[in-house]
């Protein structure tokens, strides 16, 4: 498997993360609940691949799933504690390289963000996720959107380190849900979400992009607030969710 995200990039990223549930405006906290049905009465568990540092995770716990995760994090071990401090029901976490993960078991819902998109063989990794999922349960996979016109132009300029980090033919989310229809998955959603926003990280710039990134940052409120969200062009986020059928 080809990372473009080494281990030493995201303990570097980690560094600065505390641990904390996603805030109730959080757009990807907002589409999961939008999108995902509480466990209810039934014993249901959640595995979120790339899970440290647990905040989509916690939503989960939030909606009543039992808590499993898999991530190289070198602080990965602090994160069952913690959520388990938060009252959620916590199960098996696995300190290692999701290419050799092998749990044994299946779960009724299998969910990964802003983790399929850095590997140039996304197909095999979607696979892996797709065979981790039990009979009717759920996969939820989310990225952010980089193949949007507006987002792939502001990304490729402006943020060239960031970008390049990212594998761009694996954010095609129509080929994920092709990929896991033919696997055997209902699709209840595949689309672009949010009102516009961009973000990019710290990197040497030259002035023309250093210029026109301060004035998009002034501009950005207008923006979010002239464009409709959840289109393909500028929407900050894609994602597909799943169901396995029977059988």
């Amino acid at each position: 498997m080809v990372n473009r995200a080494s281990p030493e990039y995201w303990n570097r990223e980690y560094r600065s993360c505390n641990l904390h549930i996603a805030k109730k405006k959080d757009i990807i906290r907002r589409w999961i609940e939008s999108h995902v049905a509480p466990a209810g009465s039934a014993d249901r568990t959640c595995l979120e691949i790339g899970c440290y540092p647990g905040r989509f995770l916690a939503v989960f716990g939030e909606l009543g799933y039992e808590l499993f995760g898999v991530d190289f994090a070198a602080d990965l071990p602090a994160l069952p504690a913690w959520l388990e401090q938060c009252g959620y029901r916590v199960g098996s976490f696995w300190a290692q390289d999701f290419s050799c993960f092998a749990p044994g078991r299946k779960f009724d819902l299998v969910a990964s963000f802003g983790f399929i998109e850095h590997f140039t063989n996304w197909e095999a990794i979607l696979a892996k996720h797709a065979a981790l999922v039990d009979d009717k349960g759920c996969l939820v996979i989310e990225a952010p959107n980089f193949t949007g016109a507006f987002q792939h132009w502001l990304h490729s300029g402006l943020d060239p380190f960031n970008y390049a980090r990212h594998h761009i033919p694996a954010m095609d989310i129509a080929k994920w849900a092709a990929f896991l229809q033919r696997s055997g998955f209902h699709i209840t959603y595949c689309g672009y979400f949010g009102a516009f926003r961009f973000w990019t990280e710290p990197q040497p710039r030259t002035l023309t992009q250093r210029s026109i990134l301060a004035g998009l940052r002034m501009l950005q409120p207008v923006l979010r607030l002239a464009l409709p969200p959840d289109r393909k062009a500028y929407a900050p986020f894609c994602g597909v969710i799943a169901t396995r059928k029977l059988g």
